[in-house]
């Protein structure tokens, strides 16, 4: 019998970080993460790696982004 719970795999040890955005600016980000295929969080998180020179630390920004289609 195992005792690892169901669900995504761990992304290893993380902190909650907050920071207040003008709204214009999390909207960007919001939409600029589902461009990428991510989460908000892993988007952030890659935009600082990738300004840090810590990149291995986060998911990456050079995934291809496929062309979204609005659903009626």
């Amino acid at each position: 019998m195992s005792s690892r719970k169901p669900g995504r795999p761990s992304k290893g040890h993380r902190v909650q970080y907050k920071v207040r955005l003008p709204l214009m600016l999390k909207e960007a980000a919001a939409e600029a993460a589902r461009a990428h295929g991510m989460t908000e969080t892993d988007y952030v998180a890659a935009l600082i790696a990738a300004n840090t020179g810590l990149e291995h630390l986060a998911p990456s920004l050079n995934q291809e982004v496929l062309p979204l289609q609005k659903s009626a």
